[in-house]
């Protein structure tokens, strides 16, 4: 009796393992089309509010979804670095050039930048493994 209960509880393990990996490397359709949808209405606020700059940032698994981003100077910025999934490596965000660092949560992540000169400043994940841009002009 002993010896199929270890065989149910290994076969039970590698099951779900397996699931697990299976779901976690499936593409995600929802996320994509909630991405455009939050897109879309942080457009419709930008044009609201026409104090801020807004930029959404999608934090992937490989990596940023805008690598470079593009704004004006003198406009005060929010950059929504936006997390779908705790099943990502990038856990924070740093840039040096701007004095960041963030952990992201999963979900809506704002960062407000004022005053940006112009040129290029540089961010990266918490790993220096994923790189981007801010140009500011």
């Amino acid at each position: 009796m002993p010896f199929i209960g270890g065989i149910l509880t290994v076969a039970f393990g590698i099951i779900a393992v397996g699931a697990t990996l299976f779901y976690q490397y499936q593409p995600n359709d929802t996320s994509a089309i909630k991405s455009q949808e939050s897109q879309s209405e942080q457009a419709t606020s930008l044009q609201e509010n026409s104090e801020y700059q807004i930029v959404s940032v999608d934090v992937k698994s490989d990596g940023f979804s805008q690598e470079n981003i593009e704004v004006k100077a003198g406009v005060p910025t929010k950059i929504n670095f936006i997390k779908h999934s705790g099943y990502t490596c990038i856990r924070s965000v740093q840039s040096k050039d701007l004095g960041i660092d963030v952990y992201l949560e999963k979900g809506d992540n704002f960062i407000t930048l004022k005053d940006l000169k112009p040129g290029t400043y540089n961010f990266n994940c918490g790993m220096y493994m994923y790189y981007g841009t801010i140009t500011v002009v």
